[in-house]
């Protein structure tokens, strides 16, 4: 089975609130109480002038300098991102991927499931990892655009990175299982504006939500009941109480604060969601953690993970 060894997060510095984002997004006042007083919006890292593989190698610096030994052991690198395009076509390899490109390892990069991708990754490494093999999973996009910052009604995206370290070696979380679904019917995404490739996709989010997580329940052969938390893409608070209640889950199982601190990170929410359970004491050895996420087109992706041995000490 694969296991998560460690993982990483890394933020820019520069913090917006809400307040400040009205007239950069085009947000009126309703809009800007809707996203403050319901959604549970506040606080994004942001910061234009960072460049994406600056933000994604202070994630990957800070686990790979942790673990020499998996660094040594390192085969695969997979760089999952949510916007199809993330640098300018002019090499072989992209910044991000370059420096793994020259070791000779096995790199590439990984789009399509959008926002789903860093989970699904966990799927296909746990297929292609050899015994003793390591990989790694980066998980970054940059909100350099109103267009992309603003999901419309929805989420105001924020920054972030993830790099997570994964092999069959022990490690801190276990993967027990994963599980992915699709809805077709909003594939069609490129890139156009004014491109109405989300129409009617409200009207069936939430039961595409709670249809991808009772069937991954049912696949665990687990109930709601014996999963500590779901940690789950940073969308809105609201939202996923609804889920919650036609799920049949209780609301207390979702692990939520960070969406106040980071907003939608894009593929990294889960991780985030994840490393922030750990580092406040949350998880206990053998608890049962559900990772979920969703991406346009559309995705979701759910792993099913352990929790093994008490939660190692960080420098």
């Amino acid at each position: 089975m694969l296991n998560v060894l460690d993982l990483a997060l890394a933020f820019p510095e520069r913090c917006e609130r809400l307040a400040s984002l009205s007239d950069e997004l085009s947000l009126s006042h309703n809009q800007m109480r809707m996203f403050d007083r319901f959604f549970g919006l506040d606080r994004f890292h942001c910061d234009h002038d960072l460049p994406l593989a600056t933000l994604v190698g202070q994630a990957c610096g800070a686990v790979l300098a942790r673990n020499p030994e998996h660094d040594a052991r390192l085969s695969h690198v997979a760089y999952c991102h949510t916007l199809l395009s993330t640098c300018v076509f002019d090499a072989e390899h992209p910044p991000i991927l370059a420096p793994f490109a020259a070791r000779g390892l096995e790199v590439f990069s990984a789009t399509m499931n959008h926002c789903a991708t860093g989970v699904s990754m966990l799927g296909v490494l746990d297929r292609v990892l050899g015994d003793d093999e390591v990989g790694l999973i980066l998980i970054g996009d940059k909100a350099f655009h109103p267009a992309i910052r603003l999901i419309e009604n929805t989420t105001v995206m924020g920054e972030a990175a993830a790099a997570v370290l994964v092999g069959h070696r022990p490690g801190r979380f276990q993967m027990l299982g994963t599980h992915t679904s699709h809805e077709s019917r909003f594939w069609l995404n490129s890139g156009r504006r004014g491109e109405r490739y989300l129409d009617g996709f409200d009207e069936v989010y939430l039961e595409f939500a709670c249809d991808v997580l009772c069937g991954a329940m049912d696949r665990f052969g687990l109930g709601f009941d014996q999963i500590r938390y779901v940690l789950p893409h940073n969308v809105n608070v609201p939202s996923w109480y609804q889920i919650a209640r036609r799920a049949g889950f209780d609301p207390g199982k979702l692990q939520l604060s960070t969406i106040g601190q980071y907003g939608h990170c894009f593929g990294a929410d889960p991780f985030i969601n994840l490393v922030h359970a750990d580092d406040r004491g949350e998880l206990d050895p053998s608890d049962l953690v559900l990772l979920f996420s969703i991406g346009l087109g559309a995705t979701a992706s759910c792993a099913l993970m352990r929790v093994c041995g008490k939660r190692p000490a960080k420098p």
